[in-house]
């Protein structure tokens, strides 16, 4: 990548019209807003390896969502719907009026929502290690060591383990902070989101996703299978390549960050004028 790096990290809080929430950001004077969307588990502090690698030329923004991290805690509102509804709360808070938008894990489903209901605001989509377009299923059993985690430490240290083995094995202080912010989740997250993802499908709605869209893939993903994402680029008009990143698993932000980095910051510098006849064949279908 090309550019000065700056390594500061700010954090800020927002009250929106739906909760106060909080957000890390990176490059302030950046004339290029990103948006980074952490997935479930997580929070902002997922994306701080990575944005602390952006150029100055972007004004990245992470918020914590619903239930995690420093934003509010709340019993209820982890439909994807309702997420989604958070994430555009967000971005009118901030006066975002144009921006890519980078999604993790089950935040994929949050930001095909949102894009789905505003579809002139975000100008790029990456989906990182995203769920399926037509949602995911979580059986009883795996709901139950879902909602085991919250009491249950060590379980829920090995877990995360599993999606970040590469960055726990290397920064354990760094990780044992992972693991106390999903640790401090509002109680609903740890099983709601998963429950919401199995009542979730957009799969038939995909053909309206003509935004330039980017769909990167760690091989090593215990959790998203490749057939998933496979399915994902057939079904998105507007994603034209799925970036395998070899030897990493569902984390990359985390255990690969450079070269996620790298990735997200070729794509959103592209010239997307080629993507102008695929609107059109959309519109006119």
């Amino acid at each position: 990548m090309d550019g000065h790096v700056s390594a500061a990290i700010e954090h800020g809080d927002v009250s929106t019209a739906r909760l106060r929430m909080h957000y890390r950001s990176h490059g302030a004077g950046g004339a290029m807003p990103i948006l980074f969307v952490h997935g479930s588990f997580g929070t902002s502090r997922w994306w701080e390896p990575l944005l602390l690698l952006l150029p100055n030329e972007f004004h990245a923004l992470a918020p914590d969502m619903r239930g995690c991290g420093n934003t509010d805690r709340a019993d209820d509102g982890y439909s994807v719907e309702s997420l989604a509804a958070d994430l555009a709360a967000f971005v009118d808070a901030m006066g975002l009026l144009s921006f890519d938008l980078v999604a993790h894990a089950s935040a994929g489903a949050v930001a095909v929502e949102y894009v789905l209901a505003h579809p002139e605001v975000a100008r790029a989509l990456v989906l990182v290690d995203s769920v399926p377009l037509e949602g995911v299923y979580t059986p009883l059993e795996a709901l139950t060591l879902l909602d085991q985690m919250r009491t249950n430490p060590p379980l829920l240290a090995d877990a995360l383990a599993m999606l970040m083995p590469r960055f726990a094995a290397e920064d354990a202080a760094g990780f044992a902070h992972i693991v106390d912010d999903a640790a401090a989740m509002a109680p609903a997250a740890f099983t709601e989101i998963a429950v919401a993802l199995g009542a979730w499908n957009r799969f038939a709605d995909a053909r309206a996703l003509t935004l330039p869209t980017l769909l990167i893939w760690g091989d090593e993903d215990p959790i998203v299978l490749r057939a998933a994402m496979t399915r994902n680029l057939l079904a998105i008009p507007g994603a034209n390549n799925l970036v395998v990143l070899r030897g990493v698993g569902h984390s990359p932000m985390l255990d690969a960050p450079l070269t996620l980095a790298e990735h997200i910051v070729d794509f959103v510098t592209e010239d997307f004028g080629g993507y102008s006849s695929i609107r059109k064949t959309a519109s006119s279908d």
